[in-house]
């Protein structure tokens, strides 16, 4: 496919970089020569970061240290791990981390948090309750609470709310977290005791991967976004701890232990890519197929395909399949929905990812850049 092809690079050397304060290169980075043409580097990174942040800003500084001898528009795709994918809580014995929040709690921290009449909480008035329960300046840092309560959001529970047990963290302040559920438990085997064993360790990355990705509440991710998930592990009949475990999401569409961030060449310096990415959700294709929205790409038949899979059929000859034109228009549509107010910016790519199918499936990602008019393919 043409959309394809332009996102291919090409690939000029495979270097395995140490990234040590004594020698962070290996001696051959330093006999290769500089090229005109664009390349991208390929570097795995031993050092290790707390987040995407940091790592950018680490990164930057060792390739503008060690790599100044490419031209602009290098690129540098850096894999680097974080510093710790499990993250011990202050307190992770599984019957010391629960708390219900009760009546008279409701009244008593009404002056802090609010609705001490309705007894029922927010999302942000469960984290205020938090603050107010375990102070930040007094609490331990990985402080991890299950919290049980009276949960009202307008327009989608009862008034009186509904019973819900969530995972809250003590990281930059109080964090909700993902928690792993029964039902995620049950789907693996899990469900008696609601928890893993040691024989499930090697797995758990890529569970935890597949629990996120079919969440229809995790909506739009980022390259970069880091993601806590909190478990039940059992060491034993008698000893349960509740375990986080942190991972990121990727440009292919994964939540992954460890993670590769982009760099560019630009104006003599090294930066972090300012590539906006994005992968298209359910949503997405069911917005492509709107009764009360008159479309200019497509025909009816293969919009109403592409709701109904959840993908562009490329391959089929019945009337169902897309081509690459209508392809192109239908996400910079997409594009034009997600970053109504993007600023107009040759130097800041887009780049969507979609679902295709011609005969098996496979993500695509494709590179728009904004202009005064909408998104347009980044030109060749």
């Amino acid at each position: 496919m043409t959309i394809m092809k332009k996102n291919i690079l090409f690939l000029l050397a495979f270097v395995a970089v140490i990234f040590a304060s004594c020698n962070p290169l290996k001696d051959e980075i330093n006999n290769i020569k500089p090229d005109p043409n664009n390349k991208t580097l390929v570097i795995t990174a031993t050092a290790t970061y707390e987040s995407s942040d940091a790592a950018k800003a680490g990164i930057v500084s060792l390739l503008n240290k060690s790599y100044p001898q490419f031209g602009d528009g290098t690129k540098a795709n850096v894999t680097y791990s974080f510093k710790s994918n499990t993250i011990k809580p202050a307190d992770s014995l599984f019957a010391n981390i629960q708390y219900t929040v009760t009546a008279n709690d409701y009244t008593d921290a009404s002056a802090t948090v609010g609705n001490g009449t309705f007894k029922t909480y927010s999302v942000a008035q469960a984290t205020a309750f938090l603050d107010w329960k375990y102070p930040q300046a007094t609490t331990p840092a990985n402080k991890l609470v299950l919290l049980t309560y009276q949960f009202f959001q307008s327009n989608a529970t009862p008034s009186a709310g509904v019973t819900v047990t969530e995972a809250f963290m003590l990281l930059d302040g109080w964090q909700k977290i993902y928690l792993v559920s029964p039902a995620q438990y049950a789907s693996l085997g899990r469900g008696i005791n609601n928890g893993f064993t040691s024989a499930d360790v090697a797995n758990l990355p890529s569970y935890f991967n597949n629990f996120l990705k079919a969440d229809p509440s995790i909506i739009a991710p980022k390259v970069g976004d880091v993601k806590y998930i909190t478990y039940k592990y059992l060491q034993s009949a008698t000893i349960v701890h509740q375990k986080v475990y942190a991972l990121s999401y990727d440009a292919t569409g994964n939540w992954v232990p460890s993670l590769t961030l982009a760099f560019l060449k630009q104006d003599g310096q090294w930066i972090a890519d300012p590539t906006i990415y994005y992968t298209m959700n359910s949503q997405d294709y069911l917005n492509l197929n709107l009764a009360n929205v008159t479309y200019t790409f497509g025909t009816a038949t293969n919009r109403a395909n592409v709701a109904n899979f959840k993908s562009f059929n490329i391959s089929a000859t019945n009337g169902t399949q897309w081509t690459d034109a209508e392809i192109a228009q239908a996400l910079s549509y997409t594009l034009n929905l997600k970053f109504p107010n993007a600023t107009a910016n040759p130097k800041i790519p887009y780049s969507i990812t979609y679902y295709a199918y011609s005969g098996k499936y496979a993500y695509v990602p494709v590179k728009f850049i904004r202009t005064a008019t909408g998104f347009e393919l980044l030109p060749e």
